[in-house]
């Protein structure tokens, strides 16, 4: 899921990764069947983990999800990267 037109998400599992020639092959199982698609190099693949505070520094690249509750914007949820790396959503 991405700001680029024809960007997309699923909700997937992830059963292989193949590196190939030409980028990683992966096997993704949906509730309904499976499927293999070719990720091109290049193309960032995340996962995410639960994280504290301490990621939240200066400097850091961050996505908040929040929603108005009492009139005030709320964060729901944080996404931040660590080691400079910036989330990609």
């Amino acid at each position: 899921m991405g700001p680029q037109p024809g960007s997309t998400m699923t909700n997937a599992t992830v059963t292989a990764v193949t590196p190939g020639a030409k980028g990683r092959s992966m096997t993704l199982r949906y509730k309904d069947g499976e499927e293999t698609i070719l990720v091109p190099d290049g193309i960032p693949v995340v996962t995410l983990q639960p994280g504290d505070r301490s990621l939240l520094v200066p400097g850091a690249r961050v996505l908040v999800t929040a929603q108005t509750r009492d009139g005030k914007p709320t964060a729901l949820r944080i996404t931040a990267g660590r080691n400079g790396f910036a989330p990609p959503m």
